[in-house]
């Protein structure tokens, strides 16, 4: 699995709401954690039960393997170009002493600060904070 095709597996909504990726390149896998922007429960009275009752919590974090002989930054290029999660901005950290290997870090909807606020609005709209008052 490519990163974009492990973005293109999230479910609708967790693709509309990925804040940020790492992408944990240790032992022999390489791993992709997506943060989703989003807060539980939502407000929306159409949307299941599960979704709009509970705690105040976070969507958990998505997780994806990569596999496959393409260079990391070969495929955030691709994901970049796609813009199925905005302009990119990414960065890759070094391991520190005892680690075997770095962590790439990557920024969504990172273009402008014009993008960034545009879709943060997006994702609380989603979550129906926005409706209230």
């Amino acid at each position: 699995m490519t990163l974009l095709e492990a973005v293109q597996s999230l479910a609708l909504l967790e693709l509309a709401a990925v804040s940020w990726i790492h992408i944990d390149l240790r032992d022999e896998q390489t791993l992709a954690v997506f943060m989703i922007a989003l807060q539980l429960p939502f407000v929306d009275p159409a949307l299941p039960e599960e979704l709009r009752t509970g705690p105040v919590r976070m969507w958990p974090d998505q997780k994806r393997i990569l596999v496959n002989d393409i260079l990391v930054e070969d495929q955030i290029m691709e994901l970049h170009r796609t813009r199925l999660l905005g302009n990119l901005v990414w960065f890759y950290m070094a391991p520190s002493e005892g680690q075997s290997a770095g962590l790439w870090i990557i920024r969504t909807h990172a273009g402008t600060r014009e993008e960034r606020l545009a879709w943060m609005r997006m994702v609380i709209d989603m979550e129906g904070w926005s409706r209230l008052g």
